[in-house]
């Protein structure tokens, strides 16, 4: 079913394999786009699986901690919309490729809560994330998620931001060595790793399509910071403390903007793991009707938008 749903949503980007380009893309995914190209259909197909997988294991992250009031898809239906929600969501940008392990470092972190011993969590969460910076530098800012989350489920103790740091450089001392090995270390920490910290540069090709991006993605922002107290109503102090988590994870990835010199509208796919999943409990506490009418309309309008885009009638 959700495949299906995927597909209804990113049809547009299969029939309408136009020229793109991504920005600040990291060494792995330079490395994908060498093998497979920027656009067409096989870069597409590959986004398309990319985004049902991901929101296949949302789903099964949603259901392992039971953080929703009622076991639903919801989680990974929104996480879809969102991930398909601006033209150039459709193309196989390197945060499509990040929020895989993304996710996967969400799993080993929402491992921990209560566990004695954590060690191989918390390494592989390091290791998780490494490597989805290795496809878009900015995810490395998820290394003061990981601080905040240990704070949250365990005492903070500095022997564990030791082994998740352990965890994030290991993959980089490899890295390192091979591109050293090779004599293209210079590329590894410039081209191909375009990672710098200060003000990016806007890639800005239409301003309605810029704006009108920005402000779907503010409205949502909105709607989930001010449902923000409904969600911890009634639950448990482990789920209270997890959804907690997911808005750390959001205010973090705002930081993960200034790690990279140039910046695209795919950028905020950064923020699609937890606004799919804030978004979707905001239509489970709905009444079903209403949240049904609300997601059909969400879903006509961002095909039609989707439609002047391609068609070039905005």
């Amino acid at each position: 079913m959700l495949v299906a749903y995927a597909l209804f949503l990113r049809f547009w980007g299969l029939l309408y394999t136009d020229t793109w380009e991504p920005e600040s893309a990291g060494i792995l995914a330079n490395w994908v786009y060498a093998q497979v190209g920027y656009s067409g259909w096989v870069p597409s197909i590959i986004a398309l699986l990319l985004v049902f997988v991901e929101a296949w294991m949302l789903n099964g992250l949603i259901l392992r901690d039971r953080m929703g009031k009622d076991a639903n898809l919801f989680p990974g239906v929104f996480y879809i919309l969102i991930c398909s929600s601006i033209p150039s969501f459709l193309h196989l940008s390197p945060l499509h490729l990040a929020n895989f392990f993304y996710i996967l470092a969400l799993f080993e972190l929402f491992s921990i809560y209560k566990k004695p011993s954590c060690t191989s969590n918390l390494f592989n969460s390091g290791l998780w994330i490494a490597i989805a910076s290795f496809f878009y530098p900015s995810y490395l800012v998820l290394f003061l998620f990981t601080i905040i989350v240990i704070n949250s489920l365990r005492s903070l103790k500095l022997g564990d931001i030791l082994i998740v740091l352990t965890g994030v450089i290991v993959p980089y001392i490899y890295a390192g060595v091979y591109y050293f090995w090779t004599g293209r270390l210079g590329l590894f920490f410039g081209e191909q790793f375009p990672i710098k910290v200060g003000f990016p540069s806007f890639v800005v090709q239409d301003e309605v399509l810029y704006y009108i991006s920005i402000v779907f993605f503010g409205l949502l922002i909105l709607v989930v910071l001010f449902s923000w107290g409904g969600f911890l109503m009634k639950n448990i102090i482990q789920v209270q403390k997890k959804i907690n988590m997911l808005y750390s994870a959001l205010f973090i990835s705002v930081l993960g903007l200034f790690l990279v010199p140039i910046l695209g509208l795919d950028a905020l796919l950064f923020l699609a793991v937890p606004l799919g999943v804030l978004v979707s409990f905001n239509f489970t506490n709905m009444p079903r009707q209403r949240a049904e009418i609300l997601h059909l309309i969400l879903v006509i309008l961002i095909l039609y938008f989707h439609y002047l885009v391609f068609n070039n009638y905005l």
